[in-house]
């Protein structure tokens, strides 16, 4: 099952049609038909709007909006085709509607996911249990939009199945399309209750907290928990970078820039090179800079015994979290003992300081700093830290705006 939820700020507006120049009888036929579209698209009747959208797309090519929209109703429709051959033709179009939209400059992440849909991959899985066949009913309800009946639908498969995460989130959203926030709230909690590690029901939380209640400070705090839920997840930072842009907010991590790390010989892995630029650690023209040579160390020595000291289980060599606490750490320490005045460092330093007075060396480290392997420890942590990571983010990374 695979269903595009369209209320992502931005597609939900009808502006960025600016570029219309209308004139005479036909402008106003066109306009009511524009006006048509916009009226179904929003009480939800997709496939009722989507022959609509199909003409606003001939006589406005270069429009969007428009494109998107269709695309996600040829999803609708796609959804709802019994024949497989059918099924495959409307995905093919939706793919490519929503390439054409991302062409023209649609700036929504979930188009760009549609631009990846594979048209021979199964739209549906079979239903096997009580649950799928009601989630497969509320589809076809909330594609039509009956919300009542798409609402009962998912609240029974969610009864059918507790621990199915996508019933209790649809109902959240579906009770949103009908503006009923408290209802909707009420869902998407149970949704984290389910898996509070998805960022999706804290982003879509935080949307209808803003949109529908006009609560900025509260839609902030849902915004920042889909982060911790998944920092590595583009579609975690939608949700506080459209409210930072409403609210006049920026959302900027501290800025610190780390050595190469050191490499070891492929032929001999007892062989490591630590590569530092002798310009960079000149401290008569950058105090402190020389300090980095301890990251460096520290982070050799990782890859020399370090690491199967500290990780025995572990039979290959990974960046862990760990060594970069370690060695960042190290960084701190020396800069301390050498008393410098935060005022003579460059700014990579004086955020590490800072960053590492407030005991939030970690949560830089895994939402800013991460690789591939650092990013390995990041459950266990967020596990017991989550709310360390909610406060790092709110005080370093989003910054002005409500609070």
């Amino acid at each position: 099952m695979r269903r595009w939820i369209a209320w992502i700020w931005l597609s939900l507006a009808v502006a960025g049609l600016t570029s219309l120049r209308l004139g005479g009888v036909h402008a106003s036929a066109q306009q009511d038909e524009a006006s048509r579209a916009s009226a179904l698209w929003g009480e939800g009747k997709r496939l009722d709007a989507l022959p609509l959208y199909e003409d606003l797309v001939k006589t406005y090519p270069k429009e969007w909006m428009y494109a998107e929209r269709l695309a996600i109703a040829l999803g609708v429709k796609a959804e709802m085709a019994t024949d497989p051959a059918e099924a495959k033709a409307f995905v093919t179009r939706e793919r490519d509607t929503a390439k054409r939209a991302v062409e023209l400059g649609d700036p929504n992440y979930f188009v760009q996911l549609m631009t990846k849909l594979d048209p021979d991959a199964p739209l549906k899985v079979a239903p096997g249990s009580p649950a799928e066949s009601l989630q497969q009913e509320a589809e076809k309800a909330y594609g039509t939009g009956d919300f009542a009946t798409a609402l009962a639908k998912y609240a029974a498969a969610a009864e059918a199945d507790p621990k199915l995460y996508e019933a209790p989130l649809y109902a959240g959203d579906t009770a949103y399309a009908q503006k009923d926030l408290k209802t909707a709230a009420k869902w998407f909690a149970r949704a984290i209750a389910v898996n509070p590690n998805r960022e999706t029901a804290y982003r879509y939380w935080g949307d209808a907290l803003y949109r529908l209640g006009n609560e900025p400070i509260a839609a902030k705090e849902k915004f920042l928990d889909a982060i911790v839920a998944e920092p590595y997840n583009k579609l975690a930072w939608q949700g506080i970078r459209q409210w930072a842009e409403v609210e006049k907010a920026v959302v900027l991590s501290p800025r610190i820039n780390l050595p190469a790390g050191p490499v070891a010989d492929a032929k001999n892995p007892k062989n490591i090179t630590i590569n530092i630029d002798p310009g960079t650690t000149d401290d008569k023209k950058h105090p402190g800079s020389s300090s980095w040579l301890m990251y460096s160390l520290i982070r050799a020595g990782y890859q020399g015994d370090n690491f199967k000291k500290n990780f025995p289980d572990e039979k290959v060599y990974r960046h862990t979290l760990k060594e970069e606490d370690a060695a960042l750490s190290g960084v701190v320490t020396v800069l301390k003992e050498r008393k410098l005045k935060p005022e003579k460092l460059d700014e990579s330093l004086r955020n590490l300081l800072e960053v590492s007075d407030a005991g939030m060396l970690d949560c830089w480290i895994l939402i800013d700093g991460a690789d591939d392997g650092i990013a390995q420890d990041y459950a266990a942590y967020r596990n017991e830290h989550r709310q360390l990571l909610h406060d790092y983010l709110k005080r370093f990374v989003v910054h002005g705006g409500v609070d």
